[in-house]
């Protein structure tokens, strides 16, 4: 039986939103064509780097790079919400370091490991 739950547990995990911890108020998901959505409570450049991680973590390992492929708008997701879309391969043209966290710069990017910190940050800040 315990061998079922964990199987249906995971299915659900992989088929569906992966929910960071309440702290971080955001949500990742992967979308069909293998990019990533990040979709918070509130627009917080931590918080979409946060739900990219949530997601990544999944399919991805920490040293692959997040790249942002389209900045805030409409959520594929979670109908009237934002989301930032984000890749786990660079788009056409994308800038090389930033010195940002911006999800409004197109091809800005953060390590899957890097992302996973803006988690931390906002925990630790409320």
């Amino acid at each position: 039986m315990r061998h079922a739950t964990c199987a249906g547990l995971a299915l659900i995990i992989s088929a569906g939103a992966v929910l960071a911890d309440n702290r971080s108020r955001t949500q990742g998901f992967v979308l069909p064509d293998g990019t990533i959505e990040a979709v918070p409570n509130f627009s917080e450049d931590q918080l979409y780097w946060c739900g990219a991680y949530e997601a990544a973590r999944l399919i991805a390992s920490g040293t692959d790079r997040l790249y942002v492929i389209k900045g805030p708008g409409p959520s594929q997701s979670v109908p009237g919400r934002e989301g930032v879309i984000f890749s786990l391969t660079p788009p056409p043209g994308a800038q090389q370091a930033q010195y940002t966290n911006s999800v409004e710069i197109i091809g800005n990017n953060l390590s899957v490991a890097q992302a996973g910190q803006t988690c931390n940050e906002r925990n630790a800040s409320g």
